[in-house]
C-alpha cells in the first residue's frame, strides 16, 4: 500500500511539475516585465488651468507588491493602490475616490489620465510621463534672487490675509501657504530668473503658484483643478515676523448638540449613546475631499488610541460631495481604513449650508474645513476650533497639535 501511494504521488508530481514551473515562470516573467517600469517618473497633468502642473512619481518594488510615491518634497506620500503590468501603471487613492492611469507610450514615455473627484463632480485632467525627476526646467536654473523666508501674503480677490513660508536651496524652492482656509500642503519647484513657479499634488487635490520677483514682493496668481482661466490672485511681501492664527477659537452658537447618523456598517450614533456619558467628546467635522481632512486624521487617529482612557471620544462627523450616499458611505469607510481611525464615522451629508445646518444647528455654518466641536463632561458644547495646520507648516501644526491637546486636557479635568 505504501509503496503504491509513493508511486501514485511521484506520478502525480511528475505531471502537474512542468505546470507549476511555467506559473512560476509567468509570474516572474510578468513581475520582470513590470519592473521595466519601475524608476522615477516626472508626470504632468497637461491641461490643469495654469499650464502644466508637474511633480514626480517614484514607483519601485515592495515585499508585498509594487508601491508607489508621489513626491513634493520633502513629502513621500505613498498611494493606498498600485498596479503595475508590462505596460501600465495604475494608482488608486479610494479615500479620495480619485485615479491615475498611465500607459507605455511613444518614446519610453507614459501617457493617461487622472480622474479627481471636485463638487461640481469629476475631472479628468490629461496626464504625460518620462523618466526624471525635474520640476519645471530640465536644464541648469539661475535664480535672480532668495525667496527663503517668511511672506505676508493676500489671496484671492478678496484679499485673504494668510502667510508664505518658503525655503531655497540653489533654485529649488519648497514651502507651502497657510490660510484661515487651511494650508496648502507640500509646495516644491523652483525660482528661474526671477519667475517662481511651485506645484503640489496629494492624490487628489492640485495646485500651481506662478509669481514674479521683484525685489520684497512677489505677485502671481494660483490654480487649482476648476479655477478659471486668470486663477487667483496673490501678492506677497517679505516679512521677517510674518504669522497667523492657523486655528481660530470661536465661542460656541448653543451650548447643546444632537444628532442620530449613520455609520457605514449601519449603526446608528448619537450623543446620547452610553459611550459618550460622562465622557469628553471632541467631533471633528470634515470631509474625505478636503486635504487638510487628511492631515488632521494623521494625528488624530494615534491621539484618540492614547487618550481613550483617559475618559475621550471621538466622532467623526462627514459631509461629502454628491448626492450618491452609497458612494459616500465606501469612500468613508476607505478614510477610516487609511488613517486607522478608532472612532466612529457617520455620514452627516453634503458639505452645504443647509446640510450643515440640519446636523448642527445653531452651530452652523461650518466656515472652514476641517472643524472641531469640544464637548465637556456634562454634555455641554465648550468651544468650537475652525481650521488646521498641517505638518508642511512645521512649527503651526506643532502649535495646534499642542492647544487641541491642552484643550481636551482641560476637560478631561472637570467632573462629569
Amino acid at each position: 500500500m505504501t509503496i503504491l501511494f509513493l508511486r501514485e504521488s511521484m506520478m502525480n508530481f511528475a505531471r502537474t511539475a512542468p505546470v507549476i514551473a511555467a506559473l512560476l515562470l509567468a509570474g516572474t516573467a510578468t513581475a520582470a516585465s513590470a519592473a521595466g517600469l519601475y524608476g522615477q517618473w516626472r508626470v504632468s497633468f497637461e491641461n490643469h488651468p495654469g499650464g502644466p502642473l508637474p511633480f514626480t512619481l517614484d514607483v519601485r518594488e515592495g515585499k508585498a507588491g509594487p508601491l508607489a510615491y508621489i513626491v513634493n518634497p520633502p513629502e513621500r506620500l505613498r498611494a493606498e493602490q498600485v498596479a503595475v503590468t508590462a505596460d501600465s501603471i495604475t494608482l488608486t487613492f479610494p479615500s479620495y475616490n480619485s485615479r491615475i492611469e498611465l500607459k507605455a507610450a511613444a518614446g519610453g514615455t507614459l501617457a493617461g489620465t487622472a480622474t479627481v473627484l471636485r463638487s461640481t463632480g469629476p475631472v479628468t485632467l490629461v496626464a504625460k510621463a518620462q523618466r526624471g525627476t525635474w520640476r519645471f526646467t530640465p536644464g541648469v536654473v539661475k535664480p535672480a534672487g532668495n525667496v527663503g523666508g517668511r511672506w505676508d501674503i493676500s489671496y484671492g480677490p478678496r484679499a485673504i490675509k494668510g502667510v508664505m513660508m518658503l525655503k531655497q536651496t540653489g533654485a529649488q524652492v519648497t514651502g507651502t501657504v497657510q490660510l484661515p482656509t487651511g494650508d496648502v500642503r507640500y509646495l516644491a519647484g523652483e525660482l528661474n530668473g526671477s519667475q517662481l513657479k511651485l506645484s503640489a499634488f496629494d492624490g487628489s487635490s492640485t495646485g500651481l503658484w506662478q509669481g514674479t520677483l521683484s525685489g520684497d514682493t512677489l505677485k502671481g496668481a494660483n490654480f487649482g483643478a476648476t479655477s478659471p482661466a486668470a486663477g487667483n490672485p496673490w501678492a506677497a511681501k517679505k516679512e521677517r515676523q510674518a504669522d497667523i492664527e492657523a486655528v481660530v477659537v470661536e465661542k460656541p452658537g448653543a451650548d447643546r448638540l444632537a444628532f442620530r447618523l449613520p455609520t457605514p456598517d449601519g449603526q446608528m450614533v448619537s450623543l446620547s449613546d452610553p459611550r459618550f456619558k460622562g465622557k469628553v467628546v471632541v467631533i471633528s467635522i470634515g470631509g474625505a475631499w478636503c486635504p487638510n481632512c487628511h492631515d488632521e486624521a494623521l494625528f488624530l487617529g494615534p491621539y484618540a488610541t492614547r487618550r481613550q482612557k483617559d475618559g475621550l471620544e471621538l466622532i467623526g462627523l462627514q459631509f461629502e460631495y454628491g448626492t450618491d450616499q452609497a458612494r459616500a458611505m465606501r469612500q468613508i469607510t476607505s478614510f477610516k481604513t487609511r488613517y486607522k481611525l478608532p472612532y466612529p464615522m457617520v455620514y452627516a451629508g453634503q458639505p452645504n449650508a443647509e446640510d450643515t445646518k440640519k446636523v448642527l444647528g445653531d452651530l452652523a455654518p461650518v466656515k472652514v474645513w476641517p472643524s472641531t466641536i469640544f464637548i465637556g463632561r456634562d454634555g455641554k458644547v465648550r468651544e468650537v476650533h475652525v481650521g488646521w495646520a498641517g505638518p508642511a507648516t512645521g512649527a503651526m501644526n506643532e502649535k495646534v497639535k499642542r492647544e487641541f491637546d491642552e484643550t481636551v486636557s482641560r476637560l478631561l479635568k472637570e467632573r462629569a
